[in-house]
């Protein structure tokens, strides 16, 4: 016991400041991705304050390597980043802030074994707007016909929800989903 208890003295003082700038290290990195979402986003208030902790954590990090350079705090540093890395990009993605465009393409068919109606773009756009939401209609040509992609601009958390009532309309769509750096601003409809 007494080999554990001078193991445990002689470890301990110098993992736990390699433990705590990692984990300082993993909180301001995060922050710093949090700040550029909401940069990206125009959301300058809480860019100025996640930018402003950040900052703050940082400097306490640093500090503590910078107080004793030592390999374990140097290490924790840099795992800290990593994980800070990590951890940054899960939560930008949870946080589901800014608009993104969803795509829906729309396969031209006509159904003969029921009532013979016809499936196409404009079919899912009505379904969209019955639901509150802009939907445009282009059409074109894909790799097997006639197609129609119908976009709609939405907010993050509301995509999933316009992708599953395009699937309900037409299960075999294809969509894909476009970024937009800038929030939707509504002008007028379209």
């Amino acid at each position: 016991m007494d080999l554990l208890s001078e193991l445990a003295a002689t470890v301990w003082p110098v993992l736990w400041p390699a433990i705590v700038v990692a984990l300082l290290r993993m909180t301001d990195v995060a922050l710093a991705t949090v700040r550029t979402v909401m940069v990206v986003q125009s959301k300058r208030l809480a860019a100025a304050v996640a930018g402003g902790a950040e900052a703050l954590v940082w400097l306490s990090a640093a500090g503590i390597v910078l107080g004793q350079v030592t390999p374990a705090r140097i290490a924790g540093f840099a795992i800290g980043v990593a994980a800070g890395t990590t951890l940054g990009i899960e939560l930008a993605a949870r946080m589901k802030v800014g608009s993104i465009t969803v795509r829906v393409y729309v396969p031209h068919r006509h159904d003969t074994a029921t009532d013979g109606t016809r499936m196409d773009g404009s079919v899912v756009a009505r379904e969209l707007r019955l639901a509150g939401y802009a939907a445009t209609v282009f059409t074109g040509v894909g790799r097997d016909g006639p197609v129609d992609m119908v976009l709609a601009t939405v907010s993050r958390r509301q995509a999933d929800e316009v992708l599953a009532l395009a699937r309900a309309v037409e299960p075999d769509v294809f969509a894909a989903f476009d970024s937009t750096p800038q929030p939707v601003f509504s002008a007028g409809r379209v």
